[in-house]
């Protein structure tokens, strides 16, 4: 758990709900088929980000190694299929909206200088068009680690070609639109 004093509360609080937002626009992630109340979506929300602050987060305080980022994706997964149940799609908590979370959160977190740099970046719609999965895969249709981690290597080969990280290549060439 990071600890913080209220002004940076205030942000941590700020940054998550930006990458709660990010995550779950266009993945079609609820379950259409379930009239669902505010206060359906807002349980899940809190139940997720709770699960991120006290059961991720300090695994990140120093570096974390990929395969252990890829295992805390996962277990986002899991947790968030099984809290959200009725509430998702037939996918559950796809793993491509858990890491959009995680990588966009960790990347708010990491640019304030809370953590230590993440081992990857955001994978969405503007950086995977950057690489030779324009196109070809789209980041709410990810549903297992290894298709998650075919998109980090093509990240990674244009990232190699600046010599940058992952997440120092991001920062570099993402641009919102």
């Amino acid at each position: 758990m990071l600890v913080l004093d209220s002004r940076q509360k205030f942000i941590y609080r700020e940054v998550t709900l930006l990458a709660w937002a990010a995550s779950v626009q266009r993945a079609k992630l609820y379950n259409a088929a379930v009239p669902l109340e505010d206060r359906d979506r807002e349980t899940f929300r809190t139940a997720v980000l709770t699960f991120i602050e006290t059961g991720l987060l300090s695994k990140y305080k120093t570096q974390c190694s990929e395969a252990d980022h890829v295992k805390n994706i996962q277990s986002l997964v899991t947790f968030g299929t099984a809290t959200g149940g009725t509430l998702l799609g037939p996918d559950g908590y796809k793993f491509g909206v858990a890491q959009k979370l995680l990588n966009l959160l960790l990347k708010y977190l990491w640019s304030l200088g809370h953590i230590a740099e993440p081992p990857h970046c955001p994978v969405d719609r503007i950086v995977l068009s950057k690489t030779t999965l324009r196109d070809k895969l789209n980041w709410t249709d990810i549903k297992t680690a290894e298709k998650y981690n075919e998109a980090i290597n093509a990240i990674r080969a244009v990232a190699r070609t600046a010599n940058l990280s992952l997440p120092e290549w991001e920062l570099q060439f993402y641009s919102r639109r």
